[in-house]
């Protein structure tokens, strides 16, 4: 079966957070997503203020690091601030589908994005949101 590459799509934190991991098959398809991926991915400010802190905290990087690596990501992605738009869809999309509000930002600001896609390891890889936004969990779907 020939999946077709989407138009737009949206990569949550945890996937972004494996291109600086020490898993190598993980951080090998994050990074063919992320750096080599076409079209250009989408991130919100919420996925760089989490990445950030998993830099800072479980990874124990320096700032200068973090600041180096997170310039690298600006460079391959498309990067979206959050507004109040995207606060109050994700409330509708967290009363209607009973996500964690933080999931339902990152729902939110890629069908405000109109992405088709959205990457992430922590939701339920194929569930389509809103008939618009299909989840995909990279390291389980094919390449």
């Amino acid at each position: 079966m020939t999946v077709e590459a989407p138009t737009r799509c949206a990569v949550d934190s945890n996937v972004i957070a494996y291109l600086f991991s020490g898993d190598a098959a993980k951080a090998d398809r994050a990074e063919a997503l992320v750096v080599k991926g076409t079209p250009e991915p989408v991130i919100s400010t919420q996925v760089m203020n989490e990445v950030t802190l998993v830099m800072s905290r479980k990874m124990k990087l320096s700032w200068p690091e973090i600041n180096v690596l997170l310039g690298d990501l600006e460079e391959f992605c498309e990067i979206v601030p959050l507004t109040l738009e995207v606060h109050k869809e994700a409330r509708r999309i967290a009363e209607h589908y009973g996500f964690r509000f933080y999931d339902s930002c990152i729902i939110a600001f890629a069908l405000l994005e109109d992405c088709e896609v959205l990457y992430s390891e922590d939701m339920q890889d194929g569930q389509v949101i809103f008939d618009r936004l299909t989840v995909v969990n990279p390291f389980l779907s094919p390449s």
